[in-house]
């Protein structure tokens, strides 16, 4: 996952798009490596064990600046053992569910992939996404 993405190109034409003013400016470095989806969309915490010193956060997935403002609040109050709103959260003590096995995972991957391609151009365009692309 150390090489530059396949989506270069496509990530320059969209830039341009979007702001037309850097038309002519190159994208400084791109990047490559798994997705972090969860089932539920949502990122979720945890422990690795109730007497482990190993916590995790997973599935953010370009959640963005609120989660993860979130989440490091949810994972200090983990490693500080508190009891509050943050360790009480719903999101803690995941994953709240599992993917299908391999190949259906991968198959359905490329599918929701191309879906929120194709929604994201009828959008960028003025159109309205097809129904199947928005569900």
């Amino acid at each position: 996952f150390d090489r530059p993405s396949p989506y270069a190109g496509l990530l320059q034409k969209s830039l341009q798009q979007f702001f037309p003013a850097f038309a002519g400016v190159e994208v400084e470095a791109t990047w490559n490596g798994p997705s972090d989806r969860s089932v539920t969309g949502l990122p979720f915490f945890g422990q690795m064990s109730p007497y482990g010193n190993v916590f995790y956060g997973f599935g953010y997935s370009g959640s963005g600046v609120g989660p993860c403002h979130m989440g490091g609040q949810i994972l200090a109050s983990l490693v500080q053992g508190q009891n509050n709103d943050w360790t009480r959260s719903p999101l803690v003590d995941g994953p709240l569910g599992y993917f299908p096995p391999e190949p259906i995972r991968y198959l359905g991957s490329l599918m929701v992939r191309n879906a929120i391609r194709r929604k994201e151009r009828a959008e960028d365009h003025g159109r309205r996404p097809r129904h199947l692309d928005v569900r």
